[in-house]
């Protein structure tokens, strides 16, 4: 039996050894006496390759510089990268920016109360401090706090994050700062800045605090009662012990309804209106 089995293989890798060898031989007649299309189907396709090689040749590399690039020598220099930034050259206006944190700043200077009162340079600083350089934190130690000259004027828009706990604070968040840093437009001291996302959050301990404190009469009077301009409600998260596993988390996306002259939702403070405080908005499973 073994034998015919080794018989068997062998007469089978001697008939495609002989298949094969009458196809080359076919392929090569074929060639042979199609002799111009042999040429043309080898060269066209190495013409090609050396044609594109010459053309890369008569292009000038392209330095384009890593991050925000705010160099003006592309104006007569083809080989610098074409700048740009996030706002519009002709006057800084933000309706450019495909964003929400950086347009929060500006309306908490907007909506600011008694800034006449302030000296000129308290004025600048505070207005300055807030609106260009994002400097919203309401931790007095950051850098990047409020100004002290806004003594309490300028109240930023927060997002709310319930509740306050392991998970929300050093799993979500962390990794939420990893993908919205501070960031600089330009590289200059001086630059226009936008706000860390860790900067521009506040925790609350359950749902029914998050509501409790929207209808609050102390809601957006100062630094330590912010505005809500929406939140994120985690329904079901890995506890701390299951934290880094595969676990299920459920969220809801909670925006404020409430509407201003122009239409724009969450961007004054809360009033009394037929609509509720709070607008459930989705619910997702992830």
């Amino acid at each position: 039996m073994k034998n015919e089995g080794d018989s068997s293989s062998l007469a089978a890798n001697r008939t495609m050894v002989a298949h094969m060898r009458t196809l080359l031989w076919k392929n090569y007649t074929l060639n042979r006496r199609h002799l111009l299309a042999t040429v043309f189907e080898i060269a066209l396709p190495c013409i090609f390759v050396l044609l594109l090689g010459a053309l890369k040749h008569l292009v000038d590399d392209v330095d384009v510089p890593a991050g925000w690039s705010d160099t003006t020598n592309s104006e007569n220099d083809d080989t610098v990268g074409t700048t740009y930034n996030l706002y519009d050259p002709t006057g800084f206006s933000l309706s450019v920016v495909p964003t929400e944190l950086p347009k929060w700043t500006q309306q908490s200077v907007a909506d600011g109360m008694k800034l006449n009162e302030l000296s000129t340079s308290s004025y600048k600083i505070c207005t300055t401090g807030v609106a260009m350089y994002g400097h919203v934190d309401r931790n007095a130690s950051s850098e990047s706090s409020v100004p002290t000259e806004c003594d309490g004027r300028v109240v930023p828009y927060k997002i709310a994050v319930v509740p306050d706990n392991t998970f929300s604070r050093e799993y979500f968040m962390q990794t939420m700062e990893l993908w919205y840093p501070r960031v600089s437009i330009l590289n200059q001291s001086n630059s226009l800045q936008f706000a860390s996302l860790s900067e521009s959050v506040a925790f609350f301990d359950s749902e029914e605090a998050l509501e409790a404190y929207v209808k609050g009469k102390t809601y957006g009077s100062s630094l330590d009662n912010p505005k809500i301009y929406g939140g994120i409600v985690f329904d079901k998260h890995p506890s701390s012990d299951e934290i880094g596993s595969f676990s299920s988390i459920e969220y809801t996306l909670r925006l404020n309804s409430t509407e201003t002259n122009s239409g724009a939702l969450g961007l004054i403070l809360l009033r009394t209106a037929t609509l509720p405080l709070y607008e459930w908005i989705a619910t997702a499973d992830q």
